[in-house]
């Protein structure tokens, strides 16, 4: 029984060693509770809007039904990606919150917080698309996607 144990507990530390993320421009801002600025999360920003924009077209081709197995699974990569980055923020839980003033007072800058925002719906809609692709879904992903990209023109 023993052996039986020890047994699961390497598979255990195994498989969490593997899902181990690397470093990314987004890590340390979940634990932030004031003001982060438009110049200090343009890097982390910058790795979403990259996530974004490499789900986008894997996505059109499942909702089009002309994707093949590797867009399908490259969507399903990317939308990890994405939801890493997007998690490192902390924004699920600060957008989520029903504390008042959480959002206000750690993205106080106008653009980031509407790049959060947007980013946050887009994730959001593009999953949907990845559980049941759907064109209803897409569309207002990509137009979250788009509302992300303008917003992190601005911050720049």
């Amino acid at each position: 029984m023993p052996t039986r144990h020890l047994v699961l507990l390497l598979l255990l530390l195994a498989v969490g060693a593997c899902g181990a993320a690397e470093p990314t421009a987004c890590d340390g801002f979940a634990d932030r509770k004031l003001a982060i600025s438009s110049a200090e999360y343009l890097g982390c920003a910058g790795e979403i809007l990259a996530a974004l924009d490499a789900i986008e077209p894997n996505l059109r081709a499942i909702v089009s039904k002309t994707a093949n197995n590797d867009q399908r699974e490259a969507a399903r990569r990317s939308y990890e990606t994405l939801r890493v980055r997007i998690r490192r923020t902390g924004i699920e839980s600060d957008y989520r919150s029903m504390r008042p003033g959480t959002v206000i007072m750690k993205w106080p800058a106008g653009p980031v917080s509407a790049f959060n925002s947007a980013a946050f719906t887009a994730k959001v809609q593009y999953g949907a698309v990845l559980s049941y692709p759907n064109a209803d879904n897409f569309g207002q992903g990509v137009r979250a996607h788009e509302d992300a990209r303008r917003s992190y023109r601005a911050m720049r």
